[in-house]
């Protein structure tokens, strides 16, 4: 096993090892159940903090969280990010938590992973988010869109657009499927990205982040459909806030390791 895929192994092993999560998510359950969302949302909040806290501990990593602007409060929006090797996504799930707004409701996009597992990817439980779901294996896009848009009249939804792990630092172009949802439907695009992931790799290309042991999460911006007069213009905007963000925060690596 590599170094990279034993910190990912790391990561997923949280929520099975630590008893807080199955107890908590249980109680969560139950709560959605007989209808409490808000505690029930509000437990599985603290959990994705819980589990970015306990991965980072570990790992002797701290977090650069940069919310700027950012408004947490509303729902019918995607939040979208870069998707390097799957190690963000306690990150995501504890966005609640680290933007101090408790009670934001997020659901997660997500493949035939979701049905997979119930714990792991810990918030992208299906019954407690109601998360969406899309199979690699057998794709039903009109169902795919029909449930994209009923979960966005409850809540915000986070999605990765590159459609893949990279398993590098580099952002790669985004799919066009759900962006294409987005901009049909006018939805507003609230834009992060993740820097530093790769300082899990052994990689020597990525040394530097190895040294600095600091992860960057940052606001890039909003970007909405209406703004723009075709889906190419929106796309390309939506790249390049991502991909500028990306471009200053290397920056602050690089010179963080130097000083």
């Amino acid at each position: 096993m590599g170094q990279l895929q034993f910190f990912v192994v790391l990561c997923y092993a949280i929520p099975f090892l630590v008893i807080l999560f199955p107890i908590g998510l249980s109680f969560s359950y139950i709560f959605k159940i007989i209808g409490l969302d808000r505690p029930s949302n509000r437990i599985n909040n603290y959990l994705g903090y819980f589990w970015y806290r306990s991965f980072f501990l570990l790992t002797g990593r701290k977090l650069q969280f940069e919310q700027g602007d950012w408004n947490p409060n509303g729902n019918n929006r995607f939040l979208i990010c870069n998707h390097t090797n799957a190690m963000e996504v306690p990150l995501i799930v504890a966005l609640p938590y680290l933007s101090k707004s408790k009670d934001v409701k997020l659901s997660y996009l997500g493949g035939d992973i979701i049905q997979r597992y119930k714990i792991i990817p810990l918030m992208m439980h299906k019954t407690i988010v109601e998360a969406v779901i899309y199979s690699e294996k057998k794709p039903n896009f009109r169902n795919f869109k029909t449930d994209v848009l009923r979960v966005l009249k409850t809540r915000s939804i986070f999605l990765y657009p590159e459609g893949e792990r990279t398993f590098t630092e580099e952002i790669k172009p985004f799919q066009t499927g759900v962006m294409k949802i987005a901009y049909k439907f006018n939805i507003d695009l609230d834009v992060f990205v993740v820097s530093g992931m790769m300082g899990y790799s052994s990689l020597s290309e990525y040394s530097h982040l190895n040294k600095s042991k600091t992860v960057y999460f940052h606001f890039c911006g909003s970007i909405k459909a209406k703004d723009y007069d075709t889906f190419e213009t929106y796309l390309s905007a939506a790249e390049t806030i991502m991909k500028n963000k990306k471009t200053e925060i290397e920056t602050l690596e690089r010179s963080a390791v130097i000083t």
